[in-house]
């Protein structure tokens, strides 16, 4: 890997050796020098943080490093993104098109990742067929485990372990009879795309990784127009059902750890939604 210095374009402020944490760049007789090159991680940051284009690295690509537009960094029209969206689970009979998902994919690369390891996968299914059998089968395994806590032994477990205060076992019933009588699809919701995030099973921080790429992919859907609903119930499905596993195509090696649907919202919300005052302790 080369990393260089143009000597005559730098005008010595020192930045990449400041903010280079891996020990590259360093300060060698009052000048920055790129000294232990093996132990780049590929951050990128040196060429982002040099004001004169004076960094050559052939490990990046130059063409995807562009000028930071701070007229575009507006803090209340973030706000409002975050603010305004909401978990959707109804929408549109309309296909998500694969621009519009690569284009999300693409901007969820740019989260961060723990040392940089950029270890993030995805899958991901638009074949309706394909989400409707993984809605059927989780919500068919759910029901029933749910229909044995409804007599016997199951039900005795469950009035010992307060399970029966469950908020999701007090509200199968109704869910049941609404999936008989409507085809109302309460664990995938009838969406028109379906996305995994994956990373290395072992991997230092893998879930935080995937994660912090499944809340970029959600608020920028969000200020795309369409809706999104993370989707825990797949998670936990995937984490123990080999063929579901092999039927989506998981890598060897990696999990799951993140998943959500992803679709044209079929309403729109008016208001923001209350939420609690965090937990904070300030020492």
């Amino acid at each position: 890997m080369r990393i260089e210095k143009i000597e005559n374009k730098c005008n010595q402020c020192l930045l990449c050796a400041r903010d280079c944490v891996a020990g590259v760049w360093r300060i060698v007789d009052g000048k920055s020098q790129p000294v232990d090159i093996d132990s780049c991680n590929r951050c990128g940051h040196c060429l982002a943080v040099c004001p004169c284009d004076a960094i050559i690295h052939d490990g990046l690509k130059k063409d995807q490093t562009v000028k930071v537009n701070r007229n575009n960094l507006n803090p209340e029209v973030f706000r409002d993104i975050i603010t305004s969206r909401r978990s959707m689970r109804q929408f549109k009979n309309v296909p998500v098109s694969r621009d519009v998902i690569e284009q999300i994919l693409d901007l969820a690369s740019y989260g961060p990742t723990a040392s940089n390891e950029q270890n993030v996968g995805y899958i991901v299914i638009t074949d309706k067929k394909l989400i409707e059998e993984a809605a059927n089968t989780i919500f068919g395994f759910v029901s029933r485990l749910y229909n044995k806590t409804k007599k016997g032994i199951g039900r005795i477990i469950v009035n010992l372990t307060g399970l029966n205060n469950n908020r999701y076992l007090k509200v199968m019933d109704y869910v049941q009879k609404q999936n008989a009588e409507t085809g109302r699809d309460f664990i995938l919701h009838n969406a028109p795309a379906l996305i995994l995030i994956h990373a290395p099973k072992r991997a230092r921080f893998a879930s935080d990784n995937c994660n912090i790429s499944a809340t970029t992919i959600i608020n920028y859907a969000h200020a795309l127009g369409l809706g999104t609903c993370l989707i825990g119930f797949m998670v936990m499905f995937l984490s123990f059902s080999r063929s579901q596993r092999k039927k989506f195509g998981i890598p060897k090696g990696r999990r799951v750890y993140a998943s959500l649907v992803m679709g044209y919202p079929a309403y729109k919300f008016t208001y923001t939604a209350s939420r609690k005052k965090p937990e904070v302790q300030w020492l």
